[in-house]
């Protein structure tokens, strides 16, 4: 019992002050011989990975699943948009649960539970129980985000940590050309099976991995409050919703549906009310004042318009991704390509550029799409999809690194609702994003326009949006960014003024060995973990 609480809790340790984290329930950060920074760059890497294709393996075969299960369109629109409306809120609750809990224990147990939901479906055909599957999965997998990012940043020097931040927020967004091209091969096993196979195999594999692989222990404190609840059910309740509207309005009918109308009343004043309670509070869940700040909510609209963006990518492929694997290799490639681009080239007094590359990108993307009238594959296709892909993971480091270097400046409880706010916006912006683009090809098809045409319109249309989005991005980033730059040369100052000091002594803190007992059983979740994998494939 002893060696089983050890397991999942923190041991003790007393770190120097450059070493503690920057935020209650985040790991400390001391430095790690080469090996063991290996270490935790492969385990960031399984993780991130995980929670990039939870998610994407039933987006981006939905029309697939869909017809092996004989939902109709509406009903599949449910099964992925219940998780990402249950992933959506989370963050408001999980991140206090890691606070006042433990990082390990939360991560151990959210693994653990992640897995679970995973196998449990590939059992259930009934939808309405895969939808609440489906909707746990998307609950928890947000937990798997901030556990790649963590591991990733303990991969790095210390003078590189950014880097790893960076690195790791890119890894959870190849999940989409990932699971484009190991669709076709998993589908042609099992059907939609096979997916969830492959997403429990990894899920394992992850649990396994952590559990060998310690962080670094995190601070923990009593979080809590009676009235955290009421603002998630407010606040989360509403969030929500707007999520399930944005991903079945489309299919749906706007306001040709009872509960979408309901929905779109009553989330409005629920909004409200969880901010009454949160502006009156002393310690809020979020601190709604930090984020009515200028700058804040710009930066927020940004991203959210990149978003928006972005979603045209569903849009030009349309529903034949089986049709396109060599495409689906090309995007994938340029998405690791962005990744590892962005790693490299973040710079902190220079974040809006890369963002407003990115977004200049897609807009030229658009446009070639919008112009082309062939059918799909053409040359075209490839190069505009790829650009995409590489855009897409090549803003996302940058902009979140640009939302955390302005909420450190003003404490744990503004890092805190800059990461809520940053899933927040990503989420509701991509789902924002395929139901207009959906809804204006909807309207042209109705209209008596052919397919190809209809898809061209709405390549232009998106086109538009990046032009407009990249005119904002330079008219308000780049100010904000200049506005800075004489405080960031300060501080930079600063900082290597004092680094002239001698350093400060380490902590000394090293890896715990695994004791054998626990050390047996995660090797058994791990081969537990590789022979689902292998069936998800067939080979076994």
């Amino acid at each position: 019992m002893t060696s089983l609480r050890a397991f999942f809790d923190d041991e003790a340790h007393d770190f120097p002050a450059h070493e503690r984290p920057a935020a209650v329930g985040s790991p400390a950060s001391p430095s790690h011989k080469a090996g063991t920074r290996l270490a935790h760059m492969s385990v960031g890497i399984l993780v991130g990975t995980t929670a990039g294709l939870g998610g994407a393996l039933v987006s981006a075969d939905l029309v697939q699943v869909r017809q092996v299960l004989g939902l109709s369109p509406t009903q599949a629109a449910w099964l992925s948009t219940s998780y990402v409306a249950a992933a959506v809120p989370a963050n408001l609750l999980l991140i206090k649960v890691r606070q006042q809990y433990g990082l390990r224990r939360f991560a151990l147990v959210a693994l653990g539970l992640y897995a679970a939901a995973a196998l449990a479906q590939t059992w259930v055909t009934d939808i309405a129980a895969m939808l609440l599957l489906r909707a746990i999965a998307g609950f928890v997998s947000v937990t798997l985000i901030p556990l790649c990012l963590f591991h990733t940043m303990q991969a790095f020097p210390t003078k590189w940590r950014l880097r790893g931040l960076v690195l790791g927020i890119g890894i959870t967004q190849c999940g989409v050309p990932l699971a484009r091209l190991l669709s076709p091969s998993l589908l042609g096993v099992d059907g939609w099976r096979s997916l969830f196979l492959l997403e429990a195999g990894l899920a394992l594999l992850s649990l396994a991995a952590v559990g060998a692989l310690r962080l670094p222990p995190a601070e923990r404190a009593r979080v809590f409050e009676p009235l955290d609840l009421l603002t998630f059910v407010l606040l989360g309740g509403a969030l929500a919703a707007i999520a399930a509207v944005l991903g079945l309005g489309r299919f749906e009918g706007w306001l040709n549906t009872q509960w979408i109308v309901v929905t779109l009343l009553a989330a409005p004043p629920a909004l409200l009310a969880a901010g009454v309670i949160e502006l009156r509070r002393a310690t809020p869940l979020i601190d709604l004042r930090w984020l009515a700040h200028g700058d804040v909510w710009r930066f927020a609209a940004a991203v959210f318009l990149i978003r928006l963006v972005l979603a045209k990518q569903e849009m030009a492929l349309g529903a034949r991704p089986h049709e396109l694997e060599s495409l689906a290799a090309v995007m994938l490639a340029s998405a690791v390509t962005g990744v590892l681009a962005s790693t490299m080239c973040v710079n902190v007094e220079k974040i809006a550029r890369p963002m407003m590359l990115a977004i200049g990108i897609v807009t030229v993307a658009a446009l070639v799409d919008g112009i082309g009238t062939g059918p799909l594959p053409t040359a075209s296709l490839y190069v505009s999809q790829s650009a995409i892909a590489f855009a897409g993971t090549f803003f996302l480091g940058p902009a979140l690194l640009l939302g955390i270097t302005s909420a450190l400046r003003h404490g744990s409880g503004a890092l805190i609702s800059f990461i809520v706010l940053f899933g927040v916006v990503n989420a509701l912006g991509a789902l924002a994003g395929q139901a207009l683009l959906g809804s204006y090809m909807d309207w042209r098809l109705a209209a008596g326009a052919a397919e190809q045409a209809a898809r061209s319109d709405t390549m232009q249309l998106a086109a538009v949006l990046g032009l407009a989005t990249t005119l904002y991005l330079a008219g308000l980033l780049l100010l904000r960014v200049r506005r800075r730059l004489a405080e960031l040369r300060t501080e930079v100052s600063a900082g290597a003024t004092s680094k002239e000091e001698p350093p400060t002594a380490g902590s000394g803190w090293t890896q715990p060995r695994v004791v054998p007992a626990i050390g047996a059983i995660m090797a058994a979740v791990a081969i537990w973990g590789v022979m689902l994998i292998l069936a998800a494939f067939g080979r076994v």
